[in-house]
Parts: C-alpha cells; structure tokens; sequence
C-alpha cells in the first residue's frame, strides 16, 4: 500500500507527539491564552523545518507552520483552547477538579492541535522521500470555544489562497463530523437608576426587570420559530445580592442558533426587538450588544467527505491493548452508557449530513476554502464532550491511539490531493458550485483586540 510509508513516519515518532498532547492537556488554557501551547508546538514545528509565521490576523497564540513551495497549498487545522470549569484529575474514574473550578480539556484539543501537527510532520517526511510538490500549510488556531479563533483568521485573509483542508475532532466515537449550526453568542446590558426598593421604589428604573422581561420574551419567542433552531442563555451579573435595592444594571449572555446563517441571523433581530421591548417597558436603557463570536453552518464538501471516508476505512477497527481495553471498562462506567456491551464504540457512521447539533468555527473556513472533517474515537463509549468525563481520560494511551488514526487518516487524504490532480478539481469546483459566487462575510467584529 502506498500510504504505509506515511503510516510508517507516523509510528516512528509517535511519543513526541503523546508528551506533546500531554503538556497542552495540562496546561489548560483558555480561548486567545494558549500561550505555553502554542510556543511548544511552534518550537517543534521550527525544529523540525517548518517555516513559522505568527502571529496571524493580530492573533498571539495563531501560526502557520508551511513547507514546500507552489501549488497545490493544501493545509490542516489545529486547535488547542480548553474549558473553563472542566479541571479534572487524569485517570481517576470519579470527578475529581485538579483545581476547583479551573480549566481542563473536556473537547480534546490538545489531541486535537497535537494529532493535526502529527499528521504535518509525517507528511511533510513523506513529501520530501517522495520528491511531491505543492505547500504543506499547519493552522494553529485559537478560541474555537467561543472566541471564533478562525472566524477572526478567515476575515483576515488567512485562508484565502488555501486549495482545501482538513481537520477532526476527539470523540467517543468514529464519524464524519462535516455539519454545525450556525450561531452568535452575544452579550446583552441593561441599565437603570438603582433606588431603595421600599422606601422609594418609584424613583428607580430595573434593569433586572428589563433583563427578565427579555428572558420571558425569548421563551414566547419559542413558538414562533423554526423548530432546528435554538436559543439559549445564561444570566451574567443581576446588578447585586441586595433585594432590597432597584437593580441598576443587569447582564446576560444569549446563544441563537440556526441549521443557516440567513435565518440565525434574522432570529437574532428578532431577539433584539425583545431585549429593546424590554427596555422601552422598564424606561431603562438597552446598551449596544457585545458579539463575544458568530459562527456559519458548514458549507458541505461531497468529494472531500469521500476522501475522509477513503482514508478512514483502512484503519479501522482500530485495535486496542487488553490494558486500554480493561482501562477503558473502568470509565465506561463513569458515562452516559455504563451497561453498554463494549467499552468503546468500534462502528463508523459514514452519513455525511448528520443534523448539526453543535457549532464550529470551522464552517466559516469552509466558506473560504474546502474542507471536511471526522471524528475520532479518543474517549470511552458514553464519555460526554464539554464533561469531565472526557477530560479524565486525556491523556491515556486509548486516547493517544485515537490521535495517531486521527493524524494517518489527514495525511492521507492530502497525499491524494497532492498525487491526484483530479480529486482536487473536483473538490474545488464541488466548492465553487456550493459557494455560487459568494463572498465570505461575518457579523462578528475582528479589529478589536483578543486575548
């Protein structure tokens, strides 16, 4: 088989990137921080003849490591941000934070960022065996929970002379993972003029009411929309403890989401009108909304998911140790499926329009160029994404081996990007066809200043 000596240059150096992922499990950095992450894998990268730009569209913990010269420019994506209030203890089958409510990686990104540059690495070794010509591009970007890292690289150009990409995702189980909703999460403010709530009620103006009054508004709002699209909320500050004080100020932040861009955005209006109803039957004050990140739907790629598909099916089932298995039957009892019959789920689910259920920053790449992506088995069958029960098992060898398949199954799909002219064309004109002549746009500011 052609590719087993791409499989090869993986296997040959696989610790280096175990230790890699392990140190970006335990550093645990947030969105526009992945300040230690980054500098260990832009130092390996550089290291090992990658040439280094960062940081990207005024993004700190943002790199492009790029190899070879001329077309095709083909990349991969990485990603490295943790989440906020997921610390947990590696290997221990009870919830147990490192650090009461700290940051851990309960999405898997540091497999994520450290498998995509796995996959870099091994193919930038088999470019240079096999005399294959075009540039190899690694994109470390920052933020995809919730601070749009991509978004904020896409409005600046940074994938705009890409031919197509590829990235993945940790799982607990092997899938295509080629949709996400379109969303916005912004930040609403209210304010009013605080009074004693008892011995003059009348001289002050809630903000908390007119926050209320929003809350309710949106679930009436519920009714009258599409039922793939969703709102959600949490309330950030209710301008004090003291009941017996006319709140002056109040905060919350708002999630809408939509299977399109067009329609999350027009229900995004449609909450507006709520939040400033609010305010007009408060007399308070609606201040100008915050846009924390808005994200595309997933602009789907046929021919690329096919390469995905083409490339997976080789490596699978993917075999496991008695250790990761009897490893594996201890946290299998920790999720959502602790009777289940097999403690990782071995199938692949090779439907390539899934409904969305989640968002991605991902999508808005894929208005700018190509792309297609999997998921791949790191975690124990049950194991909840954005749960500590896929943080605790981070750094175990079940979960390095998903990354290996995740960085075999990239690399092979670009080495038939690269050999076989053909497969391109039809990815970039499947892709222009999709596009039909738009032009990626976002609402979501990318000037001000993150991290």
């Amino acid at each position: 088989m052609a590719k087993e000596q791409f499989y090869n240059f993986v296997e040959e150096r696989k610790k280096d990137f175990e230790d890699m992922s392990d140190a970006v499990w335990d550093y645990a950095e947030l969105c526009f921080h992945e300040y230690k992450s980054t500098k260990l894998q832009r130092e390996y990268m550089e290291k090992d003849g990658f040439r280094i730009t960062t940081p990207v569209a005024g993004l700190e913990t943002a790199f492009i490591a790029e190899y070879g010269s001329g077309r095709p420019i083909l990349a991969i994506l990485g990603e490295n941000d943790a989440l906020a209030g997921q610390s947990q203890a590696a290997d221990v089958p009870e919830q147990r934070p490192i650090v009461p409510g700290g940051s851990g990686h309960a999405c898997g990104h540091n497999l994520l960022g450290s498998g995509s540059i796995e996959a870099a690495c091994a193919l930038k070794r088999y470019m240079e065996a096999n005399g294959v010509k075009g540039t190899l591009r690694y994109y470390a970007c920052p933020a995809e929970e919730g601070g749009g890292g991509k978004v904020i690289m896409a409005a600046h150009g940074a994938f705009d002379d890409v031919d197509a990409a590829v990235s993945w995702h940790p799982s607990a189980d092997n899938a295509m993972d080629n949709t996400g909703l379109a969303q916005i999460t912004v930040n609403f403010r209210f304010e009013g003029k605080a009074a004693h709530a008892s011995g003059e009620p009348w001289n002050g103006r809630s903000a908390l009411d007119a926050l209320e009054l929003t809350c309710t508004g949106v679930q009436y709002l519920r009714e009258h929309m599409l039922p793939t699209a969703r709102i959600h909320y949490s309330i950030l500050n209710t301008g004090g403890a003291a009941p017996n004080v006319v709140q002056h100020t109040a905060e919350a932040q708002f999630v809408v989401r939509a299977a399109k861009a067009d329609y999350m955005e027009e229900l995004y209006k449609r909450v507006l009108k709520v939040a400033r109803g609010a305010a007009m039957m408060t007399e308070t004050t609606f201040c100008e909304p915050y846009i924390v990140s808005a994200y595309k739907d997933f602009v789907s790629n046929d021919a690329m998911d096919d390469l995905i598909i083409e490339n997976f099916r080789p490596l699978l089932p993917i075999e496991y140790t008695p250790e990761e298995l009897e490893y594996a039957e201890v946290f299998k009892k920790c999720g959502t499926t602790p009777d289940a019959p097999t403690p990782i789920d071995y199938s692949f689910n090779e439907d390539k329009r899934k409904p969305a259920r989640g968002s991605t920053d991902v999508a808005d790449v894929s208005y700018v160029t190509p792309i297609s992506q999997a998921r791949v088995c790191c975690a124990t069958i049950g194991s909840v994404g954005h749960g500590w029960t896929t943080t605790v098992v981070g750094k175990s060898a079940l979960a390095h081996r998903g990354m290996h398949t995740a960085a075999k199954v990239l690399g092979g799909v670009l080495i038939d990007l690269y050999e076989k002219p053909e497969a391109l064309k039809k990815v970039r004109d499947e892709f222009e066809a999709a596009l039909g002549g738009r032009k990626y746009q976002t609402i979501m500011p990318t000037d001000r200043k993150f991290g």
